[in-house]
């Protein structure tokens, strides 16, 4: 009996995405969809997972054992994917491979079936879809044994060794046969392999859409899949702006610090995180984020992340990172500079670029450029960015606005408002609107006892989309501020004298696209108002809406930071 032996090559410490394997698509793991789908293939009849033994992929060990899927983790090089594939088929001795990569949760069973079964009736090592052929296929290769064993000693190059089919790129050796798609997969272009998190955004909602209207046992069409491209264009945009990973490219990896707190919040990290994936997506970067700061789970952190417990072990570990470019953001209240700035600037004399952010002045005489995501600052300086247009905020769907109240009082509620707001608060409240006060992560649980009317949600994982569906937001200083603003609330400043000087307020509050209050009192008195005032709420969200109009912070940062990096390869 012919033997076809389908291997997955799955690893969780993806430099863009780690854990991937295993993020779930629709409930199940992504790595259980893709065992759903070759089990439908009549031409495959041997299945096994292609990982290595290392600690980091234990999870995945632990779900193949579950499973009971097939699965003896590789003692090699990490990096040698060639050996470590070779590895099962000399132990499996198959006379057709299928190669799949581990994060393509849309690979068609047709398609597999159809392209096995030519292979199988030709002589050829391998095959390929004809001249001119667009499809939306991916993570697919597949091999006669003889085609193997040449593609095997072709490899020899460390690229062709982390590449399936590199080698026969770079020097064609392979006898292969060009076949027609088993359907019609030309009518969009897109990719379907999850890299990034904006990937997995993409397959989250695919796999939503398709499972709200089909049977739990079915899988995912992927005609189907076309046709929602076609149809439906935000599901496509959601990312098709991530760029594809070139084998032979060289690729930087970055470095972000920041730090968290009670008394700093949690600010500085989620904006390190915005940063993060979107040098991943648009410029296909490694990155990892280092956080002095108490480890907690955060539903919007998907990036790499090492927690730091002291300052000193950051400052250790800025001392001897390697990586081309680092990115700083921290509060300058809240680390020592006197120990920060010499290790910058022995990292300057090394070559290193580093992106100073926001309120770090202090490191322009070692930093190529201090990006300030604010409207406001009083430096001068050549290396300065900042302005309206400057504001780095999480890329939501368009929302229709609800009579609803979000208050917002920060990641560790420094200034204290869940003490005081909700009994001035209560006084407000009006049947005619919901009120959601979200409590941070390192906040303190507010006073909410014997008022119903406020809803409590702790460290809730959509809040950018709660953001764009209120009418109103009640907030402290801070990025939520800027984001409710942009997302055209009528927005209400708490008091916010002890983190933001007085200038800066009163060029915020001459913009008049917020209320910025100055007394709680004063607060609640703007909420009672607006409630029973939609002109002046309309007059709010417009003039908020216009100051941000066409503004992408993200993408002057990312162009910025991809100057700095080819300035870097050149020199």
């Amino acid at each position: 009996m012919t033997k076809t032996l389908a291997i997955v090559g799955a690893r969780l410490n993806s430099s863009r995405l780690a854990g991937k394997h295993l993020l779930p698509l629709a409930g199940e793991p992504m790595i259980s969809h893709i065992w759903r789908r070759l089990m439908r293939c009549n031409e495959v009849n041997s299945l096994e997972l292609a990982t290595t033994a290392d600690n980091f992929n234990r999870p995945l060990l632990n779900w193949a054992k579950e499973h009971r899927v097939e699965c003896h983790p590789y003692e090699g090089d990490v990096n040698d994917l060639m050996a470590r594939l070779d590895n099962i088929i000399q132990r499996q001795n198959p006379d057709y491979i299928l190669y799949v990569c581990g994060d393509c949760p849309l690979i068609d069973p047709e398609f597999i079936d159809h392209g096995l079964k030519a292979l199988k009736h030709s002589d050829k090592d391998s095959i390929t879809l004809k001249d001119g052929v667009q499809s939306l296929h991916e993570g697919l290769a597949f091999y006669s044994r003889s085609g193997w064993n040449k593609l095997m000693a072709a490899s020899q190059c460390a690229m062709s060794r982390e590449h399936v089919g590199y080698a026969d790129r770079i020097t064609p050796i392979l006898d292969t046969l060009a076949i027609d798609d088993s359907a019609d997969y030309s009518q969009v272009k897109h990719r379907i392999s999850v890299d990034t998190q904006a990937d997995y955004r993409f397959m989250a909602e695919t796999y939503r859409r398709w499972y709200q209207d089909n049977d739990a046992n079915s899988i995912v069409d992927l005609l189907g899949v076309q046709q929602l491209l076609l149809d439906e264009p935000e599901l496509k945009a959601i990312n098709d702006h991530v760029q594809q990973k070139r084998p032979e490219q060289h690729y930087a990896n970055i470095s972000l610090y920041c730090h968290i707190g009670p008394s700093i919040g949690l600010g500085h990290l989620r904006r390190c995180a915005l940063i993060a994936e979107a040098l991943q997506e648009q410029l296909g970067t490694g990155t990892e984020i280092f956080v002095v700061g108490q480890a907690c789970e955060l539903p919007w952190l998907h990036t790499k992340i090492c927690w730091l417990e002291h300052e000193s072990q950051l400052i250790s570990r800025l001392s001897n990172d390697n990586n081309q470019l680092l990115i700083l953001d921290f509060h300058p209240s809240y680390i020592d500079e006197t120990t920060l700035l010499p290790v910058c600037k022995q990292m300057q004399h090394q070559g290193t670029s580093i992106v100073a952010m926001d309120k770090m002045s202090s490191l322009l005489p070692f930093a190529e450029l201090l990006f300030v995501p604010s409207f406001f600052t009083r430096l001068q300086d050549p290396k300065l960015s900042f302005g309206w247009d400057h504001y780095l905020f999480e890329p939501v769907p368009q929302e229709t606005k609800e009579n609803l109240v979000l208050i917002l009082t920060g990641g560790s509620d420094a200034l204290g408002f869940g003490q005081s707001l909700p009994k001035a608060i209560q006084q407000t409240l009006s049947p005619d609107w919901r009120y959601i006060w979200v409590q941070g992560p390192l906040a303190p649980s507010p006073e909410l006892a014997g008022i119903e009317k406020i809803a409590l949600m702790v460290n809730p994982p959509n809040l950018a989309t709660l953001i764009a569906k209120a009418k109103i937001v009640v907030t402290c200083y801070g990025l939520s501020l800027f984001e409710s603003m942009a997302r055209e609330a009528a927005v209400i400043l708490l008091p916010a004298q002890k983190i933001c000087d007085e200038d800066e307020l009163a060029s915020l509050a001459e913009t008049d696209a917020c209320l910025v209050s100055h007394t709680t009192e004063e607060a609640v008195n703007y909420l009672t108002h607006l409630q029973s005032s939609p002109e002046q709420m309309r007059q709010l969200s417009e003039k908020a809406g216009s100051l941000f109009a066409g503004s992408n912070g993200m993408s002057i940062l990312i162009q910025k930071i991809k100057a700095l990096l080819l300035a870097g390869q050149s020199t």
